[in-house]
C-alpha cells in the first residue's frame, strides 16, 4: 500500500488548493455546441471545411484559456470531442422588449490569454504586439430568425510602457527608452486591421499630469504609421465628465458618430444557433 510522505502530502494539498482556486474563479465559460472564441461575423464567413473541424481545432487561440492543457490532444483527433476550449470574460443573455418587439440580447466579452495580468503590473504590449488585458466585446441581437452583431475591442495602449506599483496611490507611468515602439505598435495594428478591419482608436486617458506623455506618445506613433485604416480620437474623460457630468459624453459621441455609422453592424443568418454557454 502506498503511503505518501509528509512532503508529498503537503504538495498534494498545495496542488489541490491551486485547482480549487481556478475552478472557483468567476468568468470562465465553455459551450459544447457553439464556438465561443469567434464572433458571428467570423463564423458566417468560414468555409465548409472549417465548420467540420472540432471546437479544439478551429478555436481562436487568443481566447482559449486552457490551451496549454489541450495542446497534447491536438495530435489525437479521436479525443477532440472531449477537449472543450474554455474562455474567460463575461457573458450575459437577456430577453428584451422595445416598442412591442421581443428579442434576445447577448453580450460576450472575450479576454485574451496573451499578456493578461493584474492592473499596474502588466501594461503596454509584448514583442509580438499583444496588448495587455485585451478584450473583444461582441453585442448580439437575435430577432425573428435574424442575428446582428457589433464588435469592439479594448486594451492597454500598444507601445512599451510600465506603471509598477509603489507606495503612491497612482504610480507614475514610464515609457521605455530602449525599445522600438513603432515595430511593436505596427505589429499590434497590423493584426487588428487584419482581423477587424478599419480602426477608430478612442483614448480616454488624462491629457495632463502623469498620463499626458502617454497620450502624446500614442498620438505621435499613430500619426507616424500613416495608415488610412486607423483613426485616432483623444478624449480627456476625467476632465470632461468630472463631477458626474455624464452628458458631456455627447461631445465624444458626436465626434465619432459618422465613423460609427460607417462601421454599422453585421447581419447574418446562421442555422441552428444555440448559444447556451456553461460557466464555472
Amino acid at each position: 500500500m502506498f503511503s505518501p510522505s509528509s512532503l508529498q502530502t503537503q504538495d498534494n494539498k498545495t496542488f489541490l488548493s491551486m485547482i480549487n482556486n481556478v475552478l472557483t474563479t468567476d468568468g470562465f465559460y465553455f459551450c459544447t455546441d457553439y464556438d465561443l472564441t469567434h464572433t458571428l461575423q467570423r463564423l458566417a464567413n468560414v468555409s465548409h471545411d472549417f465548420q467540420e473541424m472540432s471546437l479544439l481545432e478551429r478555436a481562436d487561440q487568443r481566447f482559449v484559456w486552457n490551451g496549454s492543457l489541450l495542446r497534447e490532444f491536438l495530435a489525437q483527433p479521436e479525443l477532440h470531442k472531449f477537449a472543450i476550449p474554455v474562455v474567460h470574460g463575461f457573458i450575459v443573455m437577456k430577453p428584451c422588449r422595445i416598442n412591442g418587439k421581443i428579442f434576445e440580447w447577448i453580450l460576450i466579452s472575450r479576454r485574451s490569454c496573451f499578456r493578461a495580468g493584474v492592473r499596474y503590473y502588466v501594461r503596454g504590449i509584448d514583442s509580438e504586439g499583444h496588448a495587455a488585458n485585451f478584450v473583444e466585446t461582441e453585442q448580439i441581437v437575435l430577432y425573428n430568425g435574424g442575428r446582428a452583431s457589433f464588435v469592439q475591442t479594448r486594451g492597454s495602449m500598444p507601445f512599451f510602457w510600465s506603471q509598477r506599483p509603489n507606495l503612491k496611490y497612482k504610480p507614475k507611468p514610464l515609457i521605455s527608452k530602449n525599445t522600438n515602439h513603432m515595430d511593436g505598435i505596427q505589429r499590434h495594428f497590423d493584426s487588428q486591421v487584419l482581423i477587424y478591419g478599419k480602426q477608430t482608436i478612442l483614448n480616454l486617458v488624462n491629457q495632463k499630469g502623469s498620463e499626458k506623455p502617454l497620450e502624446q506618445a500614442f498620438a505621435k506613433m499613430v500619426s507616424g504609421m500613416e495608415n488610412g485604416m486607423i483613426k485616432y480620437v483623444a478624449f480627456d474623460f476625467h476632465k470632461e465628465c468630472s463631477r458626474m457630468r455624464w452628458d458631456r459624453l455627447n461631445i465624444l459621441v458626436d465626434n465619432v458618430a459618422e465613423t460609427q455609422d460607417e462601421y454599422r453592424f453585421v447581419p447574418c443568418r446562421l442555422g441552428g444557433l444555440n448559444l447556451q454557454p456553461s460557466g464555472y
